[in-house]
């Protein structure tokens, strides 16, 4: 499902509003929009915000946003090019946003290593025309990060599967990993980035810890922080990663996302199996967008489908880790007709457990075409990007399928659906 043509943005309109651009009172509120809906994947409002700029330059940030949501990265970072071309004089903070901007979408194609050396030319590049402190920060960004390698996979030339095991009670699929003669089984977990340990098991499978922090919020937790680390070497069955990013938090949280399985490049989750297709004869059809959320330097990936949830268009975060079958925060109240329900307790990625209130919900949703009439939790204290979450208890009706290369993203309905 999509909400806006492929190919209508671009080309001869962006070069001449920009070639008219001028300076704009509400410059940052722009570029904060433009951040946020990428960071959401949110198409309608970039597409609005497209067909209908407040100024010329705002039709580019647009534009290169939606083509980073279809992961058409070569025509996000043309678009970002010119945005820092044509601006570079009379506005350089948008000018060098969209610099800071095409770099991720250099990160999501060709790995941290390269991106990085280009940032250190970003900051050549601005010195003088954005603040010092600004600069600072990205200058220090690449310094931090200029020992690390690249992450590496080596895989079979043949299609195979990898077995998902469940733990008793829980439906997510986990991968039995191996690394310095030790074994984990780690969560299929599409709703997270790189891989993540707790302490006892990074420090079996031989995590090297870098002593600095990063911080993420949960669907409850907030603020919690993970201390950053490598891994030289990990085995999945047939394929062996290298050089891969580890975090490390507080809570028995052990998960591989999708930051990490995204070098698969074209695979299917279904409840029982990851299915890897080296073989384009072999892959299943599938015409729907890829529609990926990301962060402006081309991290913490997440997979994203448009649904049809009584009759409105909503984007849903596909969350293989999420245990329930589909689930709405609080914002999603206003639109829903709900019922309190219960709490319930459960472990998100901080170290506490939770007393979750949630409401109860029925409504027509509408999947792959298939509509299906379905009662699901309203977690009332939750607020996330994305209002609604398909996980894993989906999988007992459809199997999730992402093929990177080709930028498409299919939920893959079993027979028999009704």
């Amino acid at each position: 499902m999509q909400w806006i043509a492929k190919g209508m943005y671009g080309g001869w309109m962006l070069v001449t509003g920009l070639a008219m651009a001028a300076s704009a009172p509400d410059e940052p509120q722009i570029v904060q929009s433009v951040q946020k809906a990428v960071a959401s994947a949110d198409v309608p409002a970039l597409a609005e915000l497209y067909r209908h700029p407040p100024d010329p330059a705002a039709r580019v940030l647009a534009a290169m946003g939606l083509e980073r949501i279809h992961y058409n990265l070569d025509q996000s970072s043309a678009d970002a090019r010119l945005c820092e071309r044509a601006l570079f004089d009379t506005r350089p903070g948008v000018a060098y946003f969209c610099a800071v901007f095409g770099n991720g979408n250099l990160r999501l194609s060709g790995g941290h290593v390269v991106a990085d050396a280009a940032e250190a030319a970003i900051v050549e590049r601005f010195a003088g025309r954005v603040p010092k402190s600004r600069l600072d920060r990205l200058r220090d960004y690449v310094k931090a990060h200029a020992s690390e390698a690249p992450l590496g996979v080596d895989m079979p030339d043949h299609d195979f599967a990898l077995p998902l095991e469940h733990a008793p009670g829980d439906n997510r699929g986990a991968l039995e990993v191996a690394a310095n003669g030790a074994k984990a089984r780690l969560v299929v977990d599409t709703g997270a980035g790189d891989i993540v340990l707790d302490a006892a098991t990074a420090g079996r499978l031989g995590v090297r810890l870098s002593g600095r922090e990063r911080h993420a919020n949960g669907v409850l937790s907030r603020d919690v922080a993970f201390e950053t680390g490598t891994l030289d070497s990990l085995s999945i069955g047939p394929v062996t990663l290298h050089h891969v990013p580890v975090s490390v938090g507080p809570a028995r949280s052990r998960l591989v996302g999708l930051d990490i399985l995204k070098v698969l490049g074209t695979f299917r989750i279904a409840r029982d199996a990851l299915t890897v297709y080296r073989s384009p004869a072999h892959r299943p059809a599938c015409e729907q967008p890829l529609l990926i959320a990301s962060g402006p330097w081309g991290n913490s990936i997440r997979a994203t489908v448009a649904l049809s949830i009584e009759g409105r268009l909503r984007t849903a975060l596909i969350d293989s880790g999420s245990v329930f079958y589909l689930s709405a925060d609080g914002p999603a109240m206003q639109e829903l007709a709900t019922t309190y329900a219960h709490r319930v307790r459960l472990h998100d990625i901080g170290p506490r457990l939770h007393a979750a209130r949630v409401g109860q919900a029925t409504a027509r949703v509408v999947i792959s075409g298939q509509p299906i009439e379905m009662t699901f939790g309203v977690f009332k204290d939750a607020s996330l990007p994305w209002h609604y979450v398909l996980g894993s208890g989906a999988l007992g009706d459809m199997d999730f399928f992402f093929d990177f290369p080709g930028r498409h993203s299919c939920q893959l309905l079993h027979a028999g659906l009704h």
